[in-house]
Order: C-alpha cells, then sequence, then structure tokens
C-alpha cells in the first residue's frame, strides 16, 4: 500500500528563521510518510520575505505570499488551496516549533486506527525542554462560574486533566492550535477554519465542529513537539481585544442569547476587577460590554505597503 500523504502547512509572519528551523526538523525526523510542505508567507515586511524566499531549494516545499494578512484561519484556508488534493492529512503547525519525533508518522498511524478521529495532536514542550500543557476545555456557562475542577470532577471524561503527564492516547476536548492533525475528509466535510477568527479562538471552533459531526479530538503523547510559544505574535492591547472579538464570535455561534449575556457579564467583570493592576483591563472590559464587535478587528486594519511586490 502506498503511504499515506500529509499536507503540512505553515504560516510565516515576520519570523523567517522559525519557519527554516521548523522545517529542517520536518526534513529530518520526517520518516514513515509522503509529505509536502506549504508555507503561506502572511504579508510579512518585503525584508523578511525575501530571507524566507531560498527555503524552496528544500525537497517538497513550497511558498506562497498573501498580499493581505489573513490571520490564522484565512492563512491556512489559503494554504490548503495549494496542498495535494488527494492528501489524506492535513497538519498545521505554528512556524515557531520544531518536532522532537516523526510527528507526521506517529499521528498519521494514530489516525489510521482510529477511525472517529477527527483531529489529533502532539505533546508539547517548551523552548527549555519543559513539559506543556496541550488540550484545553471548550468554554461552557459550567466551566466558567463552576470553575474546571468541579465540571472535572462531575465528569472526568469529558474533562480530562490539563496538567496530567499522559503516556497513552486519551480524547481531549480540544488540541492547542500550534500543532492540529486533521484527517482531511474530515476537515472538508466541516469547511475548515472559520475564516472569521482572525488570530484566536480557531482550534476550540475547530474541535466543536468536528465534534457536532460526529468526530472526536485526541493527544497522541508519544509524538513530541517543542514550541517556542509566543515567538510569533506581538502583544498588545489591539491583539488582546482580538481575542474577545473571536470568542464571543464563538459564543454567537453555539449559544443562546441568554447564555451569551452571562458570558459578557463574567468576563466584563473578570477584567474589570484588574483594573487597577492595569488600565488595559479597564479597556477590555468596555469593550466586553460594547459586545466586542468584529468591526473592530485587526483584519479590517491593515495598510497596503509599497514593499508588497512578489517579483
Amino acid at each position: 500500500m502506498n503511504p499515506r500523504k500529509v499536507s503540512i502547512i505553515l504560516i510565516n509572519y515576520n519570523s523567517h528563521q522559525f519557519t527554516y528551523d521548523c522545517v529542517n526538523s520536518l526534513i529530518e525526523k520526517t520518516k514513515g510518510v509522503d509529505y509536502e510542505v506549504i508555507i503561506v508567507d502572511n504579508d510579512s515586511k518585503n525584508a523578511d520575505y525575501e530571507a524566507l524566499r531560498p527555503i524552496v531549494d528544500q525537497p517538497r516545499v513550497q511558498l506562497i505570499r498573501s498580499r493581505i494578512n489573513l490571520g490564522f484561519s484565512g492563512g491556512n484556508m489559503l494554504g490548503v488551496q495549494f496542498a495535494d488534493p488527494q492528501a489524506d492529512y492535513y497538519y498545521f503547525l505554528n512556524n515557531d516549533c520544531v518536532v522532537r519525533t516523526d510527528v507526521c508518522s506517529q499521528l498519521t498511524a494514530f489516525m489510521e486506527i482510529t477511525p472517529d478521529a477527527g483531529l489529533c495532536g502532539a505533546q508539547m514542550f517548551a523552548g527549555d525542554g519543559s513539559w506543556q500543557i496541550t488540550f484545553g476545555y471548550l468554554p461552557t456557562l459550567g466551566s466558567k462560574l463552576l470553575g474546571h475542577s468541579f465540571v472535572r470532577a462531575l465528569n472526568p471524561s469529558i474533562y480530562p486533566s490539563t496538567r496530567q503527564v499522559y503516556t497513552e492516547p486519551v480524547r481531549v476536548p480540544f488540541v492547542m492550535g500550534s500543532t492540529l492533525f486533521l484527517r482531511a475528509s474530515a476537515f472538508n466535510q466541516i469547511g475548515g477554519f472559520d475564516i472569521a477568527h482572525f488570530l484566536y479562538v480557531e482550534e476550540e471552533d475547530l474541535a466543536k465542529r468536528l465534534q457536532l459531526a460526529g468526530f472526536k479530538a485526541y493527544l497522541v503523547p508519544e509524538a513530541e513537539y517543542v514550541h517556542f510559544t509566543g515567538q510569533s505574535t506581538v502583544r498588545n492591547y489591539d491583539v488582546d481585544k482580538e481575542y474577545y472579538i473571536s470568542l464571543f464570535h464563538y459564543f454567537r455561534k453555539y449559544h443562546s442569547w441568554p447564555a451569551r449575556a452571562l458570558f459578557r457579564a463574567y468576563y466584563f467583570i473578570k477584567n474589570g476587577r484588574k483594573f487597577r493592576r492595569d488600565p488595559i483591563y479597564g479597556q477590555l472590559a468596555w469593550f466586553i460590554g460594547r459586545g466586542s464587535p468584529m468591526r473592530e478587528s485587526l483584519r479590517y486594519r491593515q495598510t497596503i505597503r509599497s514593499d508588497n511586490s512578489t517579483s
């Protein structure tokens, strides 16, 4: 039987050296599957893009440049358009990651023997080698108002401990977005990423829609990768706002209006209480109180630069 085909999709945004390191680790470690690497440059500065261009000299690597920053979901969906249509699996991997094991082969093998799996992920480690939490819980009123410990005690099969070190695959609510390995047929069935999510909550939304379609998510701890967390995104007030724009888009999709009102009150109070610690929290509370309007998303505030030629 021919080996399974994995299309690996990375997004580069002004971080070409991370992309080189990520691709080199994939080429070094990936042995048991057929694969390709599609890199989407998400409107980086011209100097960063030019520094990245020689990466196509690597085998199985192609580079696409977007003239605008499409965000996480949009950038990955652009990459899918250039992927092999016969691919069995898509692997969406942050460019500020390197694989420690043959992740693609290990996750492919798991998916092959787990027909209900639509999504799985490898175990994450930090740059210093320390073990990291790799999955989380889908946001619900119960988990927010009562706390994760309480709902986990009520239903541990739905809320497995995020801090436990697992040695065998475990079903989880969702996998962190730095490593998303998907069955291509399941991903295509649900229509891929919701591109209304620009920077955050993409993985929760993806797992929720897969769940509604009858698929499950798993952590496969024997597969390991390192995530140099936070290297590809600069945090500021606008970026923090983007989280709540995506979060409340998620709530509007899956929760009733009374539930959304309670969520808004919860996050308004949560941020408002921290106002004296940092005035930004007060700004965020006011933004949430106004409904976290999507029209204020960073996606609508981009400018066209003169250095964006692709020649």
